[in-house]
């Protein structure tokens, strides 16, 4: 039986040069309402920058609504949430329930990285994930034979024993929640919003790299031109991972994946595709420069000891298929 879910241990540790303490959870009049996510939101503009381009940090109205929401719903540190919830029945028994929106559009966006990855990104892997954290015996995640859901009633059934880890994509799904609305509040104005390794924009190419500029030049060291180069064919997520130590595990073995990229730097139609895509980058290894160039995003590969790769040119996103899966028995 996996582990009882801790109630107040979070389950991804802070993003890099984060303190822990601000990335908890909060109420919504706070400013760091997701896990990962930063505390306040990015400096004004300098003087003389276009006032269209602008971000939308957690301090404004809109994007303190939709993070509080998300927090309530799928936050792992909180014993309130509804995740936490969910996660404590599934100790005991299996669970077949109609969720909430927030938590139900999560879970759907968990379950299509998986697909996207061929379940590379596994959100079952929650069990595992403390396992690893706490240097227990490593056992395999239950996989997603155990869990569904209908979008259309919202109904979800987990097998018991299975802890879900919807860390990953809360914070995609809710960068794009908030970029979503600003976009539609003021359109036409290059907006960001980043919620711990995950970003979305919107807007015209080249407003929206300088936000990207701004916001990640310090992680990254990609000037504005590189970033509209990667935003060019309406790309509008990104998602900037780094070596993930005990943050990533393989699904198949429930080990801590030692990845050799420092960083991964994924930009794709839609933040949980980042996401996802990043998170996979680090289990495949030497193969995912052109494994994430055939599922039509843009890359950047940082390895521990040398310079950066970019993922090479793909025409047909289509045609992408996975390696096998890292550990799969044969």
């Amino acid at each position: 039986m996996n582990p009882p879910v801790p109630p107040r241990a979070p389950l991804h540790p802070p993003a890099p040069g984060e303190d822990r303490e601000a990335a908890q959870p909060v109420s919504p009049d706070a400013q760091a309402p997701l896990p990962g996510s930063p505390g306040p939101a990015s400096p004004p503009a300098a003087s003389g920058e276009p006032a269209a381009r602008q971000d939308t940090g957690p301090g404004t109205a809109g994007a303190r609504e939709i993070l509080a929401a998300v927090a309530q719903a799928v936050a792992p540190d909180r014993i309130d949430s509804q995740l936490s919830l969910l996660n404590r029945c599934a100790e005991h028994d299996d669970v077949d329930l109609v969720v909430g929106p927030v938590l139900g559009a999560v879970v759907d966006a968990a379950l299509r990285a998986a697909l996207l990855t061929s379940g590379l990104v596994d959100p079952t892997t929650g069990g595992a994930s403390w396992r690893a954290l706490d240097g227990l015996p490593a056992a395999p995640a239950p996989g997603l034979g155990g869990l569904s859901y209908d979008p259309a009633t919202r109904r979800l059934r987990m097998a018991r024993g299975t802890v879900l880890d919807l860390g990953p994509a809360a914070r995609a799904w809710a960068a794009e929640q908030v970029v979503a609305a600003a976009a539609q509040d003021r359109p036409g104005t290059a907006v960001l919003h980043r919620a711990g390794d995950a970003l979305a924009v919107a807007g015209p190419d080249d407003d929206a790299a300088v936000l990207l500029e701004r916001e990640l030049r310090a992680e990254t060291g990609l000037a504005a031109a590189a970033w509209a180069r990667l935003l060019a064919g309406g790309r509008r997520g990104v998602a900037v991972v780094e070596g993930p130590e005990h943050a990533v595990v393989n699904p198949v073995t429930g080990t801590a994946v030692r990845s050799p990229w420092r960083q991964v730097v994924v930009v794709a139609d839609r933040a949980v595709e980042a996401q996802a895509y990043a998170r996979a980058a680090h289990l495949l290894g030497s193969e995912a420069p052109p494994w994430v160039a055939a599922c039509g995003a843009a890359g950047r590969f940082a390895p521990s000891s040398s310079a950066s790769h970019a993922a090479p040119s793909s025409s047909s996103p289509e045609a992408a298929k996975p390696p096998a899966r890292p550990g799969t028995r044969r």
